[in-house]
């Protein structure tokens, strides 16, 4: 996924997909009990192996794992959600089953502990899951015990979007992960000069993130919140890299040829991005019409395949006898 097509995603695995980072804004965010019941110097991040590659687009967007202090793991599930216009539980409830299942199958042990953070950051707080509307029409003792039978997921749930303050201002998080809650909460569709006048507000924090060591790395950091602050916003890019030349007290030049070259550089992946996955996508089609619906194993092949293996494929779909024939000689 391109950053220009998923900006709130990119963002959000750039800052909390690093451990530092993503343990800073746990603790804001866990109850007391469950944080004191977690090692938080064994949290790691899980590898990406862990995730089966047709199942690509259901990954959440940063897994963790860390000991317990009485022995075992647990599984920290982060997902984000901007303008969600439902209730995220069965999306996440997916990736709960999933991760539960890989884990046991790695470990030859029982399914792990998992415990799924949802981060909500859209203009309206994020809405209750819905009842289901069969059960609507059902009388109430039988709608209360058929509900009761039904798989529940219950969500830690920081909603920006719901918070009383204007912007989410905390203790004991990273300058990073403090930047990364305002960027998302407060810069998508802002004018320019309300995007300039924030950058104001936070520059104390924007040099301690420049400044800053911990992966990504300060200036890293910085081009991740100048791509994402042009990204959701039309603030123009000379406005934007003088505002932080100005703060950061570093030359605009290498700024502005910084902002310039990642946000053209992210334009252009994402096209390249977008174009490979319609391709893909058609040729799913063609193989479902020919073949019959393609199992994962296929799937994962196509998603995973070089542009020339598309190009081959495409060719052989109209004519091929088999799906083995399709894919002979690959």
């Amino acid at each position: 996924m391109g950053f220009l097509d998923a900006p709130h995603d990119a963002l959000f695995r750039t800052v909390f997909a690093q451990t530092r980072h993503a343990a800073s804004w746990l603790g804001s965010v866990m109850p007391v009990e469950l944080t004191a019941a977690i090692d938080w110097h064994t949290l790691v991040p899980a590898p990406a192996a862990m995730h089966a590659v047709h199942l690509r687009r259901q990954e959440a967007d940063a897994v963790f794992v860390a000991a317990l202090t009485t022995g075992g793991n647990v599984v920290l599930l982060l997902e984000h959600k901007h303008e969600a216009t439902a209730a995220p539980e069965a999306q996440v409830l997916r990736y709960v089953v999933h991760l539960r299942r890989v884990f046991q199958r790695r470990g030859r042990g029982p399914a792990p502990l998992v415990v799924p953070i949802v981060l909500h950051h859209g203009g309206a707080p994020l809405p209750a899951a819905p009842a289901h509307p069969d059960l609507l029409t059902l009388p109430a003792g039988a709608a209360h015990a058929l509900a009761a039978l039904q798989p529940r997921l219950s969500l830690l749930v920081d909603d920006l979007a719901a918070a009383p303050a204007d912007e989410p201002w905390r203790q004991g998080l990273t300058p990073l992960a403090q930047l990364g809650l305002l960027c998302l909460h407060g810069l998508p569709r802002r004018a320019p000069a309300a995007v300039l006048a924030a950058l104001d507000r936070w520059q104390e924090l924007l040099r301690a993130v420049d400044r800053g060591e911990d992966p990504p790395g300060g200036r890293d950091a910085i081009d991740a919140v100048g791509w994402y602050a042009l990204a959701v916003s039309e603030v123009p890019a000379v406005d934007l890299s003088e505002a932080l030349a100005r703060i950061l007290r570093r030359p605009e030049d290498t700024i502005m040829s910084t902002l310039e070259r990642t946000y053209q550089k992210g334009k252009a992946e994402g096209k390249a991005e977008g174009k490979a996955e319609g391709r893909i996508e058609t040729l799913l089609r063609q193989i479902a019409r020919r073949f019959g619906a393609p199992d994962p194993a296929t799937v994962a092949r196509l998603r995973a395949a070089s542009p020339t293996e598309l190009d081959r494929w495409t060719d052989r779909v109209l004519d091929a006898a088999t799906l083995d024939d399709l894919f002979d000689g690959a």
